[in-house]
């Protein structure tokens, strides 16, 4: 992940909700478990925040997802309750997805993310844009997630590792990919953050 700018102004930002993501990358990718990013990382992810705030604008009942190549480009994609929220929304991905790469595009849609114990499924614009579902990865006592804590991510600081549980799909005029099943995936039902961005 890329320095921060010295004297750049920064607001505060507190989220808590349902993160979920994956990649092509096999398991575990690096990126934001040790900030070192691939020759090509090609993921797809969602938040659904509960309750949140961004420099003291609401975010709750926000929903977000994003289709990225780490490091070359990104596109986000917001469902927001009301206009007011969909601002809010706005500001804080372009703020937290500020090295990820060229920002290509921000455009409402509808997400939906669904499922518990670490079996989450996201879909956007009813799957024609993104699907992906994520299958938990069981740890050492054979019965839990295998769990990665203090990692570099902005949204959580706590990832379940996953991998996905069947081929994922992204297409959005000229960028599309496909994830095969059984590649990386992150989530954590019971994000809760907070910094500064």
């Amino acid at each position: 992940m890329a320095a921060a700018t010295f004297g750049a102004e920064k607001n505060a930002y507190h989220i808590a909700g349902i993160y979920t993501d994956t990649c092509t990358c096999r398991i575990p990718c690096t990126c934001d478990l040790t900030g070192d990013v691939p020759d090509s990382c090609l993921g797809i992810g969602a938040v659904a925040i509960t309750h949140g705030d961004f420099s003291g604008n609401d975010l709750s009942g926000v929903r977000f997802a994003w289709a990225m190549d780490m490091g070359k480009w990104v596109r986000i994609y917001i469902d927001a309750p009301d206009s007011a929220h969909r601002v809010a929304a706005e500001k804080f991905v372009r703020a937290l997805c500020a090295d990820w790469g060229t920002m290509e595009s921000i455009r409402d849609a509808k997400i939906a993310i669904s499922g518990k114990n670490g079996g989450y499924a996201a879909v956007v614009n009813g799957g024609s844009t993104m699907d992906f579902e994520i299958a938990p990865v069981i740890g050492g006592d054979g019965k839990t997630p295998l769990v990665h804590l203090n990692t570099h991510s902005q949204l959580t600081s706590t990832f379940l590792q996953g991998r996905s549980a069947k081929p994922s799909a992204f297409h959005d005029d000229i960028r599309s990919f496909n994830i095969a099943a059984g590649r990386n995936g992150y989530f954590d039902p019971n994000m809760d953050h907070s910094g500064t961005l």
